[in-house]
């Protein structure tokens, strides 16, 4: 049998994270981004830097339970777009979000993005921004800011940074 095949076997749940589940998350996250980057990981710092941040939006911070066992989990920030002008337009970035490696291409991150996007849109967020790999994030309906006349503060356009506006 193959692993996809054993997780449609499994429990999942998708739920807010809580204050219990703070260590196994900062530990599933080390693990998922052991040695991908850089030798080591910081996410796990990140993430709990971020818990204390006042950009922090903990109402979209959610986790994914394989039989009752933390696997992954997602965060999410205010960030902004600054106009030309000047002017501040309100925005949320996600990341990190991860899996626990033994979960990897098994559809539980798809779980996790898709339930948060339908939270962020129901919450009446107008636009997710994210920095990573296109392919990654496409599929959800994640663009290049060239296309939505968003860049980095170099006024480049860089490839990574992606955005999903929530409204048409």
């Amino acid at each position: 049998m193959n692993r996809a095949k054993e997780v449609i076997n499994m429990d999942i749940i998708v739920r807010k994270e809580e204050e219990r589940d703070y260590r196994r998350v900062e530990e599933v996250a080390r693990e998922a981004f052991w040695n991908i980057y850089f030798p080591g990981a910081n996410e796990h710092a990140v993430v709990n830097k971020l818990r204390r941040s006042k950009d922090f939006i903990k109402e979209l911070t959610y986790v994914i339970e394989v039989d009752g066992q933390v696997e992954g989990g997602i965060f999410y920030s205010h960030s902004k777009i600054i106009t030309e002008k000047g002017d501040e337009i309100k925005t949320i970035s996600f990341g990190p979000v991860f899996i626990s490696p033994k979960f990897h291409r098994q559809g539980l991150g798809r779980k996790l993005i898709t339930h948060t996007i339908e939270k962020a849109r129901e919450m009446g967020y107008r636009a997710i921004l994210t920095l990573g790999y296109p392919y990654h994030y496409e599929p959800y309906g994640f663009l290049g800011g060239k296309k939505y006349g968003i860049s980095m503060p170099d006024m480049k356009f860089y490839k990574g940074l992606l955005v999903l506006p929530l409204y048409e």
